[in-house]
């Protein structure tokens, strides 16, 4: 796989540098490519064969004389190779030679396999789980400074305090997840991260970088959202809906308002985040 027209072997120009790899898609991938079926663990094993030549010398009565006489060695070693930890580079290199990964967004169609590079955006919404209530007082106080009177103003407060309060407690209950967004040159992706596969901590992120992480970063994911061109639901769909389907649609429209996916933005389930890391240019001498 070429991710340069100048790069030629990807394992001589450049190592992987890893912050989100989803081992268990990428194992279902590489067992579908491969024609050993994923491999769990793998041997090595190599032999040195040496000769130690001598003299021998042999004395008999009136006979005697000199000879030769080899002595033959041999050492194996054995090595136990864990496959993870290429098949990330295995699996990429495997989707893009058969014809599977396209590049960008722009041509993307839903269940594509893309890959694409640009700015990476990462937020862990969870620590906000726990600090809604705490937003509910803060928020009712900016809406109701401009009133003049105070005795309005606090009556004013108190009422949009408790209803900032109960749009709290039911968002605190809505399962927060690690997010993060690649900004292209063809558009946006917006994807949300499972914990178990994130290869650089969250905390750390988030003290480190705030939400944004220096230096451009390549995401391979299933395009499963295109941008909204609409937010009204097909007559299909509105026709055969229950009661429970229209209350669930409109909380749940709500719920990615506040916390899901940008209507401008393209949806992607990613399997592999990194950067490329480079080898340090020496002066000849």
């Amino acid at each position: 796989m070429q991710l340069t027209t100048e790069q030629n072997s990807p394992s001589e120009e450049y190592l992987s540098d890893y912050a989100y790899v989803d081992t268990s898609r990428l194992a279902y991938y590489y067992g579908q490519l491969s024609d050993n079926g994923l491999v769990t663990q793998s041997k090595h094993t190599s032999k040195t064969i040496g000769k130690d030549t001598g003299k021998l010398e042999v004395k008999a009565m009136v006979v005697s004389g000199l000879g030769q006489t080899e002595i033959g060695s041999e050492q194996a070693i054995e090595l136990q190779v864990d496959p993870s930890y290429t098949r990330p580079q295995e699996t990429l290199d495997s989707l893009y030679n058969a014809g599977f990964v396209g590049t960008g967004l722009a041509c993307a169609r839903i269940g594509n396999l893309v890959l694409t590079k640009g700015h990476l955006s990462i937020f862990d919404i969870r620590m906000l789980k726990e600090m809604w209530g705490n937003f509910a007082g803060i928020t009712a106080k900016q809406e109701t400074d401009h009133i003049v009177n105070v005795k309005d103003r606090q009556k004013a407060f108190e009422a949009r305090k408790k209803e900032a309060q109960s749009l709290a407690e039911i968002i605190s209950k809505v399962p927060h997840s690690i997010q993060g967004t690649c900004v292209t040159d063809e558009g946006d992706a917006w994807f949300t991260l499972q914990p178990e596969y994130m290869r650089i901590n969250a905390e750390d992120i988030s003290f480190k970088h705030g939400c944004d992480l220096e230096g451009e970063w390549h995401v391979l994911g299933i395009v499963d959202a295109l941008p909204d061109t609409s937010s009204v639901p097909s007559p299909a769909a509105a026709n055969v809906a229950t009661g429970i389907e229209t209350a669930l649609r409109t909380m749940l429209g709500g719920i990615r308002q506040v916390l899901g996916r940008p209507p401008h933005r393209y949806g992607i389930t990613p399997l592999i985040i990194f950067r490329t890391m480079r080898k340090i240019e020496t002066d000849s001498e």
